[in-house]
C-alpha cells in the first residue's frame, strides 16, 4: 500500500474520491510543426475520472483481567506488536486483491492461460526469469508507462530468478551486495520488492502446480486513499463500562479505512508463472 499514488479524503469529504487520469497525448511527426505567424490547432488533453470508495477494516481481542495481571509476558505489548503486523499485512492484502484484477496479463513461456487443465495452461517449468522480466518491461514501455518500474515478487519466484544465470551473473559482478545481503535491488531499471502477500493459487496450474502472480508497474499505475480523519491506528479500551460491570476484561485492536484503485491498466503487467517449489501436486 506504500507504492501507490496517495490521495486522502478530507474530513467531511464523503467516502469516495475521484482520481484524475490524464491520457497520453499522442505526438506524430509533423503534427506539431508551426507556421510562422499562425497559431496552431488547439490540443486538448483527455481526462478520465476514476472513483474509489473506502471500506473499513479491523480486528480486536478481549484480554481478561487475570490474563493481564498474571501473565508471564507483557501481554498488551505483545498483542500490540502482533496486531500492528496484522494491520500492515491486512491492508496490503486489500491493495493486492485490487491489483490482482489487472487486465494486462502475461503468461510465462508459451502458456496462455491458468487453470488445472487445458492446452497452454501455466504449469511445470514456467518460471519467472530474465526473459519474462524483459518482456514485461517492453510491454510497459510500449504502453507509455514511465519509470521507475517496480516489481512485486514472491520469495518462491525470487529463488528461481536468482538461479537464472542471466540474472545471477549480473548481480554477482555488477551488484555483489545483492548476493551478500539477499536484498535483490535493481536490474535493468527494475526495482524488486519481495513480499509473501502476492496471490498464490494452490494447485491451480497444469498437473496441480501452484500458480503465482508477479506484478510489474510504472508510475501512477494505481491509487490509494484513506480517511484523513480516521487514519489507521491501534485502539486500547480499559476495563469497565455497561457491558463489563466487574471490570473483567479490556480490549485491544486496530481499525483502518482504505481503498485502492487501478488508475491506468496500461501501466502495469501481471505475470502468471509457477515456481520450482511446486511444479505439480
Amino acid at each position: 500500500m506504500n507504492l501507490g499514488v496517495k490521495r486522502p479524503i478530507p474530513a467531511r469529504g464523503g467516502k469516495s474520491i475521484e482520481f484524475r487520469r490524464f491520457e497520453r497525448i499522442t505526438v506524430t511527426a509533423g503534427s506539431y510543426t508551426l507556421t510562422e505567424g499562425t497559431p496552431p490547432t488547439e490540443t486538448n488533453a483527455t481526462v478520465s475520472n476514476v472513483v474509489a470508495t473506502i471500506s473499513q477494516y479491523g480486528m480486536y481481542s478481549r484480554l481478561t483481567d487475570l490474563l493481564n495481571l498474571q501473565s508471564y509476558d507483557p501481554i498488551i505489548a505483545e498483542y500490540s506488536e502482533k496486531f500492528g503486523l496484522a494491520m500492515a499485512e491486512g491492508l496490503d492484502i486489500v491493495v493486492r486483491n485490487v491489483l490482482s484484477g489487472a487486465t494486462t496479463i502475461q503468461y510465462a513461456d508459451t502458456a496462455h492461460q491458468v487453470g488445472t487443465s487445458g492446452t497452454g495452461s501455466v504449469g511445470s517449468g514456467n518460471y519467472l526469469d530474465a526473459a519474462e522480466l524483459l518482456e514485461a518491461k517492453r510491454t510497459l514501455r510500449r504502453n507509455g508507462a514511465r519509470p521507475p518500474f517496480k516489481c512485486l515478487i514472491h520469495p518462491d519466484n525470487t529463488k528461481d530468478l536468482m538461479e537464472d544465470p542471466d540474472i545471477r551473473d549480473d548481480f554477482r559482478w555488477a551488484s555483489p551486495e545483492a548476493i551478500k545481503t539477499g536484498n535483490i535491488g535493481m536490474w535493468m531499471g527494475i526495482d524488486f520488492i519481495e513480499t509473501n502477500l502476492l496471490r498464490l493459487r494452490s494447485s491451480y496450474g497444469m498437473s496441480g502446480a501452484d500458480t503465482y502472480e508477479v506484478l510489474m508497474f510504472g508510475n501512477e499505475y494505481y491509487g490509494i486513499t484513506e480517511l484523513s480523519a480516521q487514519s489507521a491506528r491501534m485502539y486500547v479500551q480499559k476495563p469497565g463500562g455497561v457491558t463489563d460491570p466487574l471490570e473483567q476484561y479490556s480490549t485491544l485492536g486496530w481499525k483502518a479505512a482504505l481503498a485502492a484503485k487501478i488508475l491506468n491498466e496500461d501501466f502495469g503487467v501481471l505475470i502468471n508463472c509457477t515456481s520450482s517449489r511446486s511444479n505439480a501436486a
